[in-house]
């Protein structure tokens, strides 16, 4: 979630598809270097049937897996891969035999870098991804929000039906992704589509800004702005004869569930909403969880994870009392360092907030904080808008989710509903699935791309029975 933010300190969902294709190229392979003594691992996936590339990016010494490739492209020559979350990539050419990549890492400025190919990848099973023929109506569509800013692409999926249908809309995570969510060779918001279409549900699925065929402007979004982008979704819907117009609702993934949640509390046109993982507790209660698992999985101790955590509140309080921008710029700096004057120096070498390399992971750092989506996220209160919903709801987590902890944010939610004074909700915590409501091991983000199971059935039945009870 997408969502929400991952590096050093916070995990994150963000995938992008190639555009140009090197047929030559195997369809999956793994990549091994190394950038200022630092590994990386590059992971490159080509889908069997759409020919499109995606890929993720490994830091083993720094506990970073599976960092989503935001742009990449694969010609018969040469490979570039950029990642919008550490705002920096590779470029680089192959060589006659495609075994090594020569290139440049560029972030803040280039290194010289070789990628050298250590073996070709499984290729990737998902077997639960649709195949037609469908028992309903597939269309591609396009519509725009009031002011006519924003063009949107979708698919809309109808089933045969001789009156209007109950209808929902899907939201994705945190990042930009396209319709389907496609995130580590799955497409949930596909198979989820397929799922409630065969149980006489329409299902709206579209891009989100600055993906495939929707426009919009990212860099300065925020999930409120995300909110008025489903809201001109709903409109869409209530212009199709085929839509019963009072029976449409949300299904929000990660940050979808967020997103859901500020959308209804704006419009009485949302019939129920249900949440795969969203926040039932403020956005910098679930950032101080997501850094201290961060830290687990870097292999820090109880003691250092405490001193930690206290970087962690300098940031949340710096954006909050902070609202200008320019002047949380200028802040920073010097909290930041007074902060690490007082640190152990071992603790600080080893976080890679002194010594080589530490500028660069520091300014990275600093843009996160400096995001206006971070600091809408970290302001986020769910008893902004969970408090005030008197729909249907339905909050599903897993309980091997290390992003969205599932007794946390579900616990958020049964809060808020009861404030709400909401008499229709339930709360479903699902045993061994993680984030993406896969059956799962350990939940982590390295094990998604290599589980088969795109969604857990459980999950899929939950849901469609769930809406299907308060529909006609």
């Amino acid at each position: 979630m997408k969502n929400l933010l991952r590096s050093l300190f916070i995990l994150t969902l963000l995938i992008s598809h190639l555009f140009t294709n090197a047929q030559d190229l195997p369809a999956n392979t793994t990549w091994k270097g190394e950038v200022m003594g630092i590994p990386l691992v590059l992971n490159i996936i080509r889908d069997t049937v759409s020919q499109q590339y995606s890929g993720t990016l490994d830091s083993p010494n720094q506990g970073a897996m599976g960092l989503p490739i935001s742009e990449i492209s694969v010609t018969t020559d040469s490979l570039k891969a950029y990642l919008n979350m550490i705002k920096g990539g590779f470029s680089g050419k192959f060589n006659a035999d495609k075994s090594e990549l020569t290139g440049t890492w560029q972030q803040g400025g280039d290194v010289p870098m070789v990628f050298k190919r250590a073996e070709n990848a499984t290729p990737l099973q998902r077997p639960q991804t649709p195949k037609p023929p469908f028992p309903y109506q597939e269309e591609n569509v396009n519509y725009s929000n009031a002011d006519m800013s924003i063009n949107f692409g979708g698919t809309l999926t109808v089933p045969k039906s001789e009156r209007p249908l109950p209808a929902v809309i899907l939201i994705t995570g945190s990042g930009q992704q396209d319709r389907n969510e496609t995130l580590f060779g799955h497409q949930p918001f596909w198979v989820i589509a397929d799922h409630l279409s065969r149980h006489g549900i329409a299902v709206l699925r579209v891009d989100d800004r600055g993906i495939g065929e929707t426009t919009g402007d990212v860099r300065n979004a925020t999930s409120a702005d995300f909110a008025n982008d489903v809201l001109a979704g709903v409109e869409y819907l209530k212009s199709r004869p085929e839509i019963d117009p009072k029976q449409i609702g949300l299904i929000g993934h990660s940050e979808g569930g967020v997103i859901a949640p500020l959308a209804a509390v704006k419009s009485p046109d949302i019939a129920f909403i249900v949440s795969m993982a969203g926040l039932g507790v403020k956005g910098s209660e679930l950032y101080k969880k997501q850094a201290e698992n961060s830290y687990i999985s870097m292999g820090f101790t109880a003691e250092e994870i405490d001193i930690m955590k206290g970087l962690g509140d300098l940031l949340i309080q710096l954006s909050k009392d902070y609202p200008d921008p320019d002047d949380l710029r200028a802040a920073f700096e010097p909290a930041f360092l007074d902060w690490r004057s007082k640190q152990p120096e071992e603790l600080m070498v080893k976080a890679r907030l002194l010594g080589e390399g530490s500028d660069e992971v520091i300014r990275q750092m600093a843009g996160r904080t400096f995001m206006p989506w971070m600091r809408y996220f970290l302001a986020y209160d769910p008893a902004t808008t969970v408090a005030k919903l008197n729909i249907p709801v339905l909050a599903i987590n897993g309980e091997k989710d290390v992003q969205v902890d599932a007794a946390q944010n579900l616990a958020g939610f049964e809060k808020h509903l009861k404030l709400a004074g909401n008499t229709d909700y339930k709360i479903v915590s699902l045993p061994n699935l993680n984030h993406l409501f896969q059956t799962a091991e350990t939940g982590s983000v390295a094990e998604y791309a290599k589980i088969e199971e795109t969604i857990a059935p459980e999950a899929l039945e939950i849901m469609t029975k769930w809406i299907k009870a308060r529909v006609r």
